[in-house]
């Protein structure tokens, strides 16, 4: 079985999970992530501590996706770790997921890698609001990580972009109205 975790099986859509697909193949997605989940796992007991952040961010064979040409599918991601979590019970699942979410939190030099950490933290927190969680992550701490690297990199991600500040805006609503969370705005001069 090889690690490639991407699925080229077509069958008839609907909306699941932020994309258009069956259930079924959205299933298959879990599937596969969660292969790969397990080999990541492994690497992380074995004292890779940064193991988790190549499944989250779909690196190299890590990629979970219908097609090459689609996106990294981390929502199938998290289904799969909070799958894994409840099937082995493991801590150390939770611990290496967060560990994955801190080490993008400290890389996140640009606004894609931002999105992808609000994606990752939104999804989890829409689990646990909805009660399919297996467990339910300490936010605080990321959300407080995440807050200081914004603050930090405010400036370079507005360089990088111009619509930054209306998108990032739009964000610090929606965590506000749906997650209670506050996401730290534009620095203090």
């Amino acid at each position: 079985y090889s690690k490639d975790l991407r699925i080229t099986q077509k069958k008839s859509c609907k909306y699941k999970k932020g994309f258009y697909m069956s259930e079924t193949r959205y299933d298959e997605l879990v599937r596969s992530a969660k292969f790969g989940v397990k080999l990541i796992h492994k690497e992380y007991c074995s004292g890779k501590e940064i193991a988790y952040v190549v499944i989250l961010s779909g690196l190299g064979d890590y990629r979970v996706a219908v097609n090459p040409d689609e996106m990294h599918n981390v929502h199938a991601v998290i289904d799969a770790i909070h799958q894994y979590y409840a099937e082995t019970g493991d801590q150390r699942v939770i611990d290496g997921y967060k560990m994955g979410i801190f080490t993008l939190i400290r890389v996140a030099g640009n606004i894609r890698t931002l999105d992808s950490i609000l994606n990752i933290l939104f999804y989890q927190l829409e689990k646990e609001q909805e009660g399919n969680a297996s467990f339910i992550l300490d936010t605080e701490e990321i959300v407080q990580k995440l807050n200081s690297m914004i603050a930090e990199r405010y400036d370079t991600y507005k360089k990088e972009s111009p619509r930054f500040e209306d998108w990032f805006s739009r964000q610090q609503t929606f965590a506000l109205e749906h997650y209670g969370l506050i996401l730290q705005g534009k620095p203090e001069s």
